[in-house]
């Protein structure tokens, strides 16, 4: 009986070894086989598409850049992103690879525009764009995606560090000739001097009024401005460069209206929105449309002033401001001064003046408080409340400067730099002659 028992279990064995496996999802072929091969599907898509692809990345922080990718079969790619001006230019060429992870990835291994946004020293970008990445993190983008999904007009990708997404469609041969003539840098560098020559854009409302537009290259937001009984409205939204100008993500709405994108007319050098079937051209203006004072505590609450002259300081100014730098290093604590910062409370109806002072390598301030009134077309009274303990210590050689705001009224404007920018201007009524500027900031 054991004997029988041990031969049918060798059989039964046998037979189950020689069994073919019904599970088996791709029969008579091992999973590296099957990778291999979804590979090669994968670059067959890539590469096929003979005027390449356009491309958006939104990274981990919800920033948005376009690019423009042409993959070739010898794994190099070419490449060109609205990331800074020199990235938007003519393609260049860097290397790429498919890999099997654990999903198949598209890898970019040497250094792009891609690279650029992940860079981990915030100062690579800050020097193209203005942008100020995270030490360590760059804009939480990616350069390794795993591929999502891959159809006929789209892939999908996700970025396998910080999950930054990138879909890609075709480009036509129209747009492929355009970014090969380095169109999407003509954009770039055409908006900047646009708005650097246009401080005060407005678009024309129905109802007659001005809409404020603000283009902010460096927070890729654009924002339509109005003044609705003596308060700031404000509807933004984000936006990547194309070939045809900003593309608004998501579209801006309008009293109703949905504005998708504002379109360029290089001929014209104007930004315009096509609305209800309408041509609607962006408008400058000699002057501020909402003037500055308005904004306080809206979109900024100081105003820095930095130890070394900004443009639209009067000479009077930067005498007493070197008058107490001077002052205040020969005191008998030996501070040096820093920057200024003139911090404003819209809703405490207060200001305060912070003095920042070093002695050695330690940074202290010296805190001078005021309360102000404000007049319906932004005219400021200061009244000086008590210093805090290191401002007591130095009133004497900040003098030059309390005195006007004791005793001066002022108004508060834009000046515009063609380097600096947008700075905002304090100027006294009762001394004309004493005025600066300073950048503006939005500070806890």
């Amino acid at each position: 009986m054991k004997k029988i028992y041990f031969l049918s279990l060798v059989l039964f064995t046998l037979l189950s070894a020689c069994q073919k496996d019904e599970n088996d999802p791709a029969p008579g072929q091992r999973p590296d086989e099957r990778l291999a091969k979804a590979l090669a599907d994968y670059k067959a898509q890539l590469t096929g598409a003979p005027y390449g692809w356009k491309a958006m990345l939104t990274t981990g922080e919800d920033r948005k850049y376009s690019f423009f990718l042409k993959f070739n079969e010898n794994d190099r790619v070419s490449m060109s992103a609205d990331v800074s001006s020199s990235s938007a230019g003519v393609p260049t060429e860097s290397t790429y690879r498919l890999k099997g992870m654990q999903q198949p990835a598209l890898i970019f291994d040497t250094y792009s525009p891609l690279h650029l946004l992940a860079d981990p020293d915030p100062e690579v970008l800050f020097n193209l764009n203005g942008q100020e990445g995270t030490e360590g993190q760059g804009m939480f983008s990616d350069f390794e995606f795993t591929i999502d999904s891959v159809n006929t007009s789209a892939i999908r990708l996700t970025g396998n560090l910080q999950q930054s997404q990138m879909i890609l469609v075709q480009a036509t041969q129209e747009e492929f000739n355009a970014y090969n003539a380095g169109k999407l840098k003509t954009i770039l560098d055409e908006t900047s001097a646009y708005s650097k020559a246009n401080p005060f854009l407005f678009l024309p409302a129905p109802n007659g009024n001005k809409l404020q537009v603000d283009i902010n290259a460096t927070n890729r937001t654009f924002s339509l401005v109005s003044l609705e009984n003596g308060n700031v409205q404000i509807i933004s939204t984000t936006f990547t460069y194309t070939l045809r100008g900003l593309l608004f993500d998501p579209p801006l709405v309008l009293n109703g209206t949905t504005i998708s994108e504002l379109l360029w007319d290089s001929a014209q050098q104007v930004y315009y929105a096509e609305i209800n079937g309408n041509r609607v051209v962006v408008q400058s203006s000699p002057t501020a449309i909402i003037p500055l004072h308005n904004f306080v505590g809206v979109t900024f609450n100081t105003v820095a002033v930095p130890p070394q002259a900004l443009p639209g300081w009067s000479p009077d100014f930067t005498s007493k401001q070197q008058q107490i730098a001077t002052a205040l290093l020969n005191s008998n604590y030996n501070l040096r001064l820093d920057y200024m910062l003139f911090l404003f409370n819209p809703q405490s109806r207060s200001m305060q003046l912070y003095a920042a002072v070093y002695q050695g390598n330690n940074l202290f301030y010296a805190i001078f408080p005021y309360t102000y009134t404000k007049t319906a077309d932004g005219v400021y009274k200061f009244s000086a409340q008590t210093p805090n303990g290191n401002g007591q210590l130095v009133v004497q050689e900040m003098s030059p400067i309390l005195t006007h705001l004791n005793n001066d009224r002022f108004v508060l404007d834009y000046f515009q730099d063609p380097n600096e920018g947008t700075l905002g201007q304090m100027k006294s009524i009762e001394n004309p002659d004493f005025y600066f500027t300073g950048t503006l900031e939005t500070l806890q």
